[in-house]
């Protein structure tokens, strides 16, 4: 039987899927930077995002992730706008990959980027964190973790959904094999 919880926000919906298991879907105007914010502050009170994809249709998105609590934090009772704006207090270490694909199409405003690594509470955060700092932005999402490993495809853009400058792209590359593992 599925649990649903009050709806927050202009457009959100918290269902409890299965036992620890709980899908949030959210749909409006998010701040730049949302998405770190929000696994940031997910991660702070000891939720974990198992699986979700987020996709930015002008200036509204549509995000669908199913988080885990393993703390006795209920999410249904989370405000996830409010989450999605608040900032991380301190930045995080840089998350550890296995490995990335960097695709930087000619015609494209957005470049995708695959990483894989051992996932951690905070991963998402993390590495979030650091392409902010570089001026980069997810414009799409698709973030999984199976049997303990992320895979995690971001479609990035600039800052106002331009094409990355290709200085950004250049400390892109040398920010992802700082934290490849040999």
């Amino acid at each position: 039987m599925l649990d649903v919880a009050r709806v927050t926000g202009p457009s959100a919906q918290v269902v409890e899927v299965s036992p620890g298991v709980t899908r949030v879907e959210l749909a409006g105007e998010l701040p730049l930077g949302w998405c770190g914010n929000l696994a940031g502050a997910l991660s702070r009170r000891g939720l974990s995002i198992l699986r979700g994809n987020a996709d930015r249709q002008g200036a509204r998105w549509h995000v669908v992730l199913e988080v885990s609590s393993e703390h006795g934090t209920e999410p249904r009772e989370l405000d996830f706008y409010e989450l999605a704006g608040e900032p991380n207090p301190e930045p995080q270490g840089p998350p550890r990959l296995d490995s990335f694909v960097l695709d930087v199409p000619r015609r494209s405003a957005s470049v995708e980027l695959t990483v894989r690594g051992p996932d951690r509470r905070g991963f998402l955060a993390a590495l979030l964190e650091r392409l902010a700092a570089l001026g980069l932005f997810p414009a799409r999402i698709s973030v999984e973790t199976v049997h303990g490993m992320a895979a995690d495809t971001f479609w990035l853009q600039a800052d106002g959904g331009q094409a990355p400058a290709e200085k950004t792209l250049g400390a892109l590359r040398e920010f992802l094999r700082s934290t490849t593992s040999r």
